[in-house]
């Protein structure tokens, strides 16, 4: 997810800020933010623990299962215009 994540940022300088707009992440937590404190709101040892600096120094939740890691990497998919399954293709382990 980390790579998918600073590929797609790599490729698009606003991918990172369309993806952060976008109103749906998680039930509470937001899966990218500007720091780590908004990912993980209330809880300063999980954003400490899990998460992730992305090299264009935006913050990245990683404390995630399998299904929610998958549907990150869609959202990341549709904000990017690749279509997931036939341009990009995942194995989770």
């Amino acid at each position: 997810m980390t790579q998918v994540m600073e590929e797609l940022s790599k490729r698009d300088g606003m991918f990172l800020e369309r993806f952060a707009a976008l109103p749906k992440h998680g039930r509470k937590r937001r899966y990218i933010a500007r720091t780590k404190g908004e990912l993980y709101p209330d809880r300063p040892d999980l954003a400490n623990e899990h998460s992730w600096k992305l090299s264009s120094g935006w913050w990245l939740g990683v404390n995630y299962n399998k299904q929610t890691i998958e549907r990150i990497i869609r959202m990341a998919c549709e904000v990017a215009g690749i279509d997931f399954g036939n341009h990009l293709q995942i194995k989770l382990g």
